[in-house]
């Protein structure tokens, strides 16, 4: 299946999943199902991110359609601070320097910074990996 075909297939089932909740709300405030629905609407989204090919519309649909539901439930979703992709490869520079000069307390202490910010390192022969977890 083409990417195209795929991505109007996921956007198709998004909406699916809006208007599930809206019946589900509609009947009598049903929130027991209509949470439910958020479960369903979050695996398949976390399905959708272990594809091989994602694309910004689709994930940014997923993202609208679970805000709209926790929205609609009285649930906001709180925005952390978080560093910028720029930030967080500037300190990783920062890290890779302190290292060289053998300064390990620095780097450690980026590190844990870093840890802090929910940005997970890791050490490879090809050098460091990041990712938000």
């Amino acid at each position: 299946m083409n990417l195209v075909a795929d991505e109007q297939e996921w956007l198709a089932k998004i909406e699916q999943f809006k208007m599930a909740f809206e019946a589900e709300m509609d009947d009598d405030f049903n929130t027991a199902n209509a949470i439910s629905v958020l479960f369903d609407v979050t695996r398949e989204a976390n399905m959708y991110l272990q594809e091989k090919q994602t694309t910004t519309k689709v994930i940014d649909a997923f993202l609208g359609a679970i805000e709209t539901i926790l929205g609609v439930l009285g649930i906001a979703l709180e925005q952390e601070e978080q560093l910028l992709d720029d930030e967080v490869e500037s300190l990783i520079e920062e890290r890779n320097e302190a290292r060289k000069a053998r300064n390990f307390a620095r780097a450690d202490e980026i590190r844990d910074l870093l840890k802090e910010k929910n940005i997970l390192l890791e050490d490879t022969p090809q050098g460091v990996r990041w990712k938000r977890g």
